[in-house]
């Protein structure tokens, strides 16, 4: 069972990392339209901080067990 719930986690956080890097690289090709209020530069830093947190959630998931 431990198993199994480690990689539901796994595997869900890695979905929502790719979610977010995808995000980040739409938004880096085509600007127009993606940002709200026309604030670029703020957007791009939110999906970034996205990717940074569960970036260092999946790197928490690989040493909680150390």
């Amino acid at each position: 069972m431990n198993k199994e719930l480690i990689d539901g986690m796994n595997s869900y956080l890695n979905g929502k990392l790719s979610y977010h890097r995808a995000n980040v690289r739409v938004f880096l090709s085509n600007p127009v339209g993606v940002a709200e209020h026309g604030d670029y530069m703020e957007t791009l830093e939110k999906e970034l901080e996205k990717v940074a947190y569960y970036k260092e959630l999946i790197d928490a998931l690989e040493n909680v067990n150390e």
